[in-house]
């Protein structure tokens, strides 16, 4: 039996889901928005679905009791204007079809899905319980100004050679200034820039992740 369903629907972006086994908790299950990053663009629905959260998942499904949705950018885009709109209408649209938990909808991504993750997040700051962002970046004075209460979980390797840490670094500051309190930055001295291989691996992570619920309102 296959893990991931893949699913292809016209005029809409081809995605992967997860679906855990079992009797959801009460309230419905957790979901996570996965943003995947400029290297697994396409349009065959699956190989995004086969870096970043993805293998973490395969490796050990206990860790992960959500629904989990891996919308696919298509060649040649980004994760802002058309494709971060659709996958956000994606997002809403599993949550109905899966009567998912709407207090626990999460949302993470790796280096273009990095910014993806800052970029939606800022448009619809209270829509998520938490943000996970990995080796991204983003308008330090959007992020200032949108995601001063939000929990916010940043990643980066300071020997990343592709996206500087430096980007992070900014964005740590920005929510400091904020207030943000619930916000943390790890930056893992000897990493990459596939510092994700390990921020999906850390339990710690994931433990905080699906701690974090909304108190109420959307």
């Amino acid at each position: 039996m296959a893990l991931f369903t893949y699913h292809k629907p016209k005029s809409q972006l081809p995605y992967a889901l997860y679906l855990p086994e079992g009797k959801p908790p009460k309230g419905g299950w957790p979901l996570i928005l996965f943003l995947h990053g400029s290297g697994e663009r396409g349009s065959d629905g699956r190989k995004q679905s086969t870096v970043g959260i993805g293998p973490a998942i395969q490796e050990n499904l206990q860790r992960w009791p959500a629904v989990v949705l891996m919308p696919q950018c298509p060649k040649g885009q980004q994760w802002a204007g058309e494709p971060l709109a659709q996958a956000y209408e994606l997002l809403n649209q599993v949550e109905q079809q899966h009567k998912t938990n709407p207090r626990r909808v999460y949302l993470t991504g790796l280096s273009m899905g990095g910014y993806g993750s800052w970029n939606l997040g800022c448009l619809y700051p209270r829509r998520f319980a938490a943000i996970a962002p990995i080796c991204g970046a983003a308008d330090p004075f959007m992020v200032w100004q949108r995601l001063g209460k939000v929990p916010i979980w940043n990643f980066h390797g300071a020997a990343d050679e592709v996206v500087p840490v430096s980007f992070s670094r900014a964005l740590a500051d920005a929510l400091a200034k904020a207030g943000n309190v619930r916000a943390r930055f790890t930056e893992y001295p000897t990493e990459k820039h596939d510092v994700w291989n390990r921020v999906y691996r850390e339990l710690e992570f994931i433990q905080w992740l699906f701690a974090q619920q909304k108190r109420g309102g959307s």
